[in-house]
């Protein structure tokens, strides 16, 4: 504890005696909004004070930027106006065509607008537009970047002999800001060219400081802001012609609303009513032979758009919501005779949800989430009397998040987050508390989760706990920082978060050096070193102790290099493999060395390239396994482009769980060699800035080979056995997912999509690759088309 005061108390002299670069500018009111046509002609943008002097933020942070940029800006009651007149030559202007929220992606000249009404550094919108008017947006708050959060507003540009001009409109209903009577925002513009890989800012932002986006300038005296009515829906409705894998082809048609009702300037209720997913991108599912639940991202919009404040403490995972029901694997189990399934949907039907967030003018969040979905059932059929009925494989279910987030200075924050699932007979509850001081600089931190997982089934409880903190230096040359884990074996927070193992006690320590001035053949040269220790909490044991040394690199011929090396100096213990609480699956000492290099991205042939090797090196023990990846991609022009990645992947006399003999208490293991090639085609054609045809197929083949099993023994070892059955498998996943988007008007879009999917698993492993392809493409399969229109209509008027 004396260490602890300490530190803080250094973090205290710090923040009295650091001082901050930030560049400011008054807010200019004007009484006629600017006609946002790209052509900054209007009367309004002639007198108005000029942003300009931009500061190169990399690759040479610090030094003045190549091209001269020169921005204005001004407000009124609805919104916020930029203007920008972006000198170059324009025959040398990268111009690529890219889909909405492509940024990253294009090769095209940009201008980004950064908003943080709080001015906490940690709460901030993101506007970026590019040469062609190729809207991008974000959130970005403390947990990161949020690139699939969509706001509605207005960009338009144009070229000129010297440049290009943009002219971008931020209503204020697109984004929260306080109630007070005057505010100074945090505000930054950044430029992006290309050809230079030059990002510029207006308000100088050092590469040296952790997440740049929580340093910007000041917009200041924003006065008496009427906010307009914030009051939006967006009805939709879809039709479907699908053909599952044994029916005929089928049609349905659907529709529903998404609703926003700005309830004050700060706080926004957004609900959705009979939502429809169907035509986000498919999942790259895999085979799974761990004991671990795969994670898979989040695509549903309504729960990745202004979801950062729910993603405090680390104990929401949304895809729990409309998953596979509880019991779907459970329907043949509960089979009469003569009985077959006919349906067994394998997802819930998400009836609706709904979700209040925001920020007072004092920096506190409030945000509040509500989902139910339906009960669910499976239909079965007699096959002698076709008498049908249903068997429940999930009632209907209740999910609740609420949070508390207080921003405090120095870009800090503590956080109260608390999670409820509820369904009949079944209550799992989840509190957390998330926290972070930092000093003003941002160069020290001390952060930290605690939580608290309750559940309650059949008058019982359960109750466990998770402690996270790190504290260290995490800006400048020289990084440092230690880190502390701490979850009991009865913490369980799955209901409605994500954990993959629980049980657990580890620290670990991290050193970094980061050069971020340029030298030699080098842009920026990052060397991270960790040490890693783990155990199990109960009942303590050893498990796991690593060494891992990592270096990433610019160069000056924009080529990306990554290299990962890892030691395993001592025999480790697995309390998870083995599917029995209290059993022990000894593994071997073992390296790991692995490279991935990415070309320049500018040129219309890139390509990335990596591969690794790991092997064990305790005696008895022979595992080896190795892998590699190409993904080369090519731009045809400025509107079409294709794209390969391939990878492979081989591993030798792994071992690993097989099955387990209840009865008799014996747990099966198997030596095994395992494969996997995957293998991603993908294709855009951009029509214009607001039109676009994406094109992606996927292959994933995974095969699992048998040849020699064992007993557990109690001591962690293996016994040969006579074990007979064959586990063998080979595993397909073959997608097709094609969508035609046109965003028709603001906030208004009509999609087009066409999925295909195909999944095979059976016990043939000797085939080679085109045959195997053959047979996957006569499986059965699912196929869909569909057609989607959502038309937003806005209550202020504005759009």
């Amino acid at each position: 504890m004396r260490y602890l005061l300490s530190f803080l108390s250094f973090l205290c002299i710090i923040n009295l005696f650091a001082q901050e670069n930030r560049k400011e500018i008054s807010a200019t009111r004007i009484e006629i909004a600017p006609n946002i046509d790209g052509i900054l002609d209007e009367e309004v943008w002639r007198n108005l004070p000029v942003l300009t002097d931009f500061i190169n933020h990399s690759p040479y942070n610090g030094t003045p930027c190549l091209q001269k940029s020169e921005v204005k800006v001004c407000y009124d009651d609805q919104a916020l106006y930029v203007g920008a007149m972006l000198y170059d030559f324009p025959d040398s202007m990268g111009i690529e065509l890219g889909p909405r929220d492509s940024f990253d992606e294009q090769n095209s000249e940009l201008i980004e607008v950064y908003v943080s009404p709080f001015n906490d550094g940690i709460n901030v919108f993101y506007f970026i537009l590019s040469i062609h008017g190729v809207q991008s947006d974000a959130k970005l708050s403390a947990e990161g970047s949020q690139p699939v959060w969509d706001a509605v507003w207005e960009g338009e540009t144009s070229i000129a002999d010297s440049g290009w001009i943009a002219e971008i409109k931020v209503p204020f209903s697109a984004i929260r800001f306080s109630g007070n009577e005057v505010q100074d925002w945090g505000f930054n513009i950044i430029r992006y060219v290309p050809r230079h890989t030059e990002f510029s800012t207006w308000s100088y932002v050092s590469n040296e400081l952790d997440q740049w986006w929580k340093h910007r300038g000041v917009l200041k005296g924003i006065n008496n802001i009427e906010p307009p009515l914030r009051f939006s829906f967006t009805p939709y409705i879809s039709s479907y012609l699908e053909k599952n894998v044994n029916d005929k082809w089928g049609s349905s048609f659907n529709g529903g609303m998404d609703l926003k009702y700005g309830i004050d300037e700060s706080f926004t209720l957004d609900a959705t009513l009979i939502p429809d997913f169907g035509q986000v991108q498919s999942d790259d599912v895999e085979l799974n032979l761990t004991p671990y639940e795969i994670q898979y991202n989040e695509k549903r919009q309504f729960f990745t758009e202004g979801t950062e404040l729910f993603n405090k403490g680390g104990i929401f995972y949304s895809r729990r919501i409309g998953t596979m029901p509880i019991d779907y694997d459970n329907v043949n189990e509960k089979l009469n005779t003569n009985e077959r399934i006919v349906e067994n949907p394998a997802e819930t039907q998400l009836i609706n949800s709904t979700k209040v967030s925001g920020r007072t003018s004092g920096g506190l969040g409030i945000g509040f989430m509500n989902s139910m979905t339906s009960n669910t059932y499976a239909t079965v059929k007699d096959t002698i009397t076709n008498a049908e009925r249903e068997i429940q494989t999930q009632p209907f279910t209740n999910y609740n998040i609420f949070v508390l987030d207080q921003t405090l200075s120095n870009n800090s924050y503590v956080s109260l987050v608390n999670t409820n699932l509820w369904r009949k007979g079944y209550v799992a509850n989840v509190t957390a508390t998330d926290f972070r001081f930092s000093d003003r600089e941002n160069m020290y931190r001390i952060r930290g989760i605690g939580a608290l997982s309750q559940i309650y089934k059949n008058n019982m409880s359960d109750y466990g706990f998770y402690l996270e903190t790190d504290i260290g230096k995490i800006g400048g040359d020289l990084r440092y920082n230690w880190g502390f884990y701490l979850v009991t074996d009865k913490y369980i927070p799955n209901d409605l978060g994500y954990l993959d193992v629980n049980n657990v006690l580890a620290s670990k320590f991290v050193i970094g050096h980061h050069i971020f001035k340029p030298f030699g053949i080098f842009l920026e040269l990052h060397n991270d070193l960790e040490f890693n220790l783990s155990r199990l909490f109960k009942p303590s044991g050893f498990t796991e102790f690593y060494i891992s040394y990592e270096l990433s690199a610019t160069l000056v011929n924009r080529y990306f290099v990554n290299m990962h090396a890892m030691v395993v100096p001592l025999e480790r213990k697995d309390y998870w493999e083995a599917r029995e609480p209290g059993r022990v699956f000894n593994l071997p000492r073992y390296f790991h060395n692995c490279f991935h290099i990415t070309s320049d991205t500018r040129q219309p042939f890139w390509f990335s390239i990596g591969g690794g090797i790991s092997k064990s090196y305790s005696s008895g023990y022979d595992w080896l396994s190795y892998n590699f990846s190409f993904a080369p991609s090519v731009r045809i022009n400025d509107q079409l482009s294709f794209s390969l990645e391939t990878f492979f992947s081989k591993t030798l006399n792994d071992l690993g769980y097989v099955d387990k003999d209840i009865q008799n208490n014996i747990i099966y293991f198997g030596k095994r060699d395992l494969s996997v090639f995957e293998s991603i085609i993908e294709a855009n054609y951009i029509f214009t800035n607001r039109a676009f045809l994406n094109f992606r197929l996927r292959h994933y083949w995974s095969k699992v080979d048998y040849n020699t099993f064992y007993n557990l023994e109690d001591s962690g070892e293996l016994q040969v056995n006579d074990y007979s059955l064959n586990h063998d498998i080979n595993y397909n996943a073959f997608n097709i997912d094609m969508i035609f988007r046109w965003n028709f008007a603001p906030g208004s879009e009509l999609q087009f999509s066409w999925k295909n999917i195909i999944t095979t698993e059976y016990d043939e492993v000797n085939i080679g690759y085109w045959d195997n392809l053959a047979n996957t493409l006569d499986a059965p399969q699912i196929n869909s088309l569909s057609l989607k229109l959502l038309y937003y209509i806005d209550g202020s008027g504005l759009f």
